[in-house]
């Protein structure tokens, strides 16, 4: 199996590396990368003066390309692939790959920029009026390099594009568990780039490239090549040593970390219902909650008589939704978790699971406290990350109990390594619902939504707190006359 860098600007020298299992990988010489980024800001300059519709309807040009390329057959050998470098069931990659036409969509795109930049879209193009006399225009801060997780595609491609659009020069580096279907979904650039000139400036404004954790090209783009953002995904030590190396970087660039974040569900009352149970379960099944929105604790607010009801409802559906999105997991895999549901059973849990070895899910349910930590300190393997279909549900009888919980889970031994709660999925009544969101939202939690699509972005939302626009982009105010006050 060989990798190779997808650029369509003219070209470049590579160095051809040897990576563990044989895998032969051509990355950009150090020298390449610095000739693409001086011409770059050129590009950028061109990029800026194209309209935006044009701009946004090449990137609907590239979702077209897509949706009919999937529909014909043609990247299924993509999805086997990721199957295989992910451990996701091929359901769940259909359903990523169907996705990925909305994400390429022109009116989601302005969305996310009307929602992004003070002044709106338009403020790409050319000053928008703030007030009478004054206005703000928004211009590409990079180039960008973006360097993402293997965890799922759709994430990725997101920055990926509102850079571009944005008008900036974009290196994506995609981890080597997707690379394949990264360079898939730009591939279409190669005809597109005849049809317009619009198409053949955006391709050529866009690099893709593998580099390894020890690569020379890497060490370079970080210490010393001239970027204007660096916008990374992923934990430690990746995280600090990528910050360390931008710190001596010349042309300072900034630098945003999408870290490792984790999502909680809460439900009770009348919003225990089948929707919320259906809802919870597909959140647990989809991206084996892997993503750092999917639902790793839940907290109940009620009775335990009444959590044990909602419990059987959410059964039923991990068993119904689960058997259409079948894994294989390794019997390690299945004899830590059927130590850690022992565990659970000995402190209290009452523990639900299934008997299919395709569909391994287990749904824990504690009162009053977690019991998680017994079962991590016992089977250490049990992390966040070795935790698939598993979910425990803490059952309280007080909404005011979940913040000071939320506040320790960073700390705690079955979270390590995630930095905090990025998402709540609720399923409350108004009351309780404005209760929650009240007491949590000082706690750094970036998203919340309801519980049945915890996985689902609306084209608006912020990006782990941070308007992605304005990460790729740079403000200009300009003021037409003097300011009114009299100085001396």
């Amino acid at each position: 199996m060989s990798i190779e860098p997808f650029y369509l600007g003219g070209d470049l020298d590579t160095v051809e590396r040897e990576l563990e299992g044989g895998i032969l990988v051509k990355e950009f010489s150090p020298s390449s990368l610095h000739a693409m980024l001086k011409e770059g800001r050129q590009l950028q300059a061109e990029l800026c003066n194209l309209p935006l519709d044009e701009r946004l309807q090449v990137v609907s040009m590239l979702g077209e390309v897509w949706q009919q390329r999937m529909m014909d057959g043609e990247l299924d050998p993509v999805k086997k692939e990721l199957c295989a470098a992910t451990g996701y069931p091929e359901k769940l990659i259909d359903l990523e790959f169907s996705l990925v036409r909305k994400v390429l969509d022109a009116n989601e795109i302005r969305a996310n920029l009307d929602g992004s930049l003070v002044g709106g879209a338009e403020a790409l193009e050319g000053y928008a009026e703030l007030r009478e006399g004054e206005g703000i225009r928004h211009l590409p801060v990079g180039p960008s390099f973006i360097i993402s997780s293997g965890n799922s595609v759709i994430p990725m491609l997101i920055p990926t594009i509102i850079s571009l659009v944005s008008g900036n020069f974009t290196i994506l580096k995609p981890s080597i568990s997707n690379y394949r279907a990264v360079v898939e979904v730009f591939s279409a650039f190669q005809d597109l780039r005849n049809k317009s000139p619009a198409a053949h400036l955006m391709a050529r404004s866009l690099s893709i490239g593998y580099m390894g954790h020890n690569s020379p090209t890497l060490e370079e783009a970080l210490a010393r090549c001239d970027f204007g953002v660096v916008n990374f995904w992923g934990g430690e030590p990746a995280r600090s040593e990528i910050g360390q190396k931008l710190s001596g970087n010349p042309h300072h660039p900034r630098l945003f970390v999408n870290g490792p974040l984790t999502g909680i569900a809460i439900v009770g009352g009348s919003r225990a219902d089948d929707s919320a149970a259906r809802g919870l379960a597909l959140n647990m099944i989809l991206y084996e909650q892997q993503l750092c929105s999917s639902p790793t604790l839940a907290f109940y607010i009620g009775s335990y008589e009444d959590s044990l009801r909602f419990s059987y409802l959410v059964r039923d559906h991990l068993e119904a939704i689960g058997s259409l999105y079948q894994v294989a997991p390794s019997d390690d895999a299945l004899f830590v978790r059927n130590g850690a549901q022992k565990v659970m059973a000995f402190h209290g849990s009452k523990v639900l699971s299934s008997s299919s070895l395709k569909n391994p899910w287990t749904l824990a349910v504690s009162r009053g406290a977690s019991n998680l930590e017994a079962a991590v300190e016992s089977f250490p393997s049990f992390s966040l990350h070795g935790r698939r279909r598993f979910l425990e549900m803490v059952v309280l009888d007080s909404a005011d109990r979940i913040a000071p919980l939320v506040a320790k889970l960073p700390a705690m031994n079955a979270f390590r390594g995630v930095d905090k709660v990025q998402t709540v999925g609720m399923a409350l009544p108004e009351d309780l619902r404005n209760e929650v969101l009240w007491s949590l939202s000082p706690s750094g939690i970036c998203r919340f939504v309801p519980i049945e699509d915890m996985f689902m972005r609306s084209a608006s939302e912020p990006y782990d707190g941070m308007p992605l626009a304005a990460l790729f982009t740079y403000a200009v105010y300009q003021r037409q006359a003097p300011a009114k006050e009299e100085v001396g």
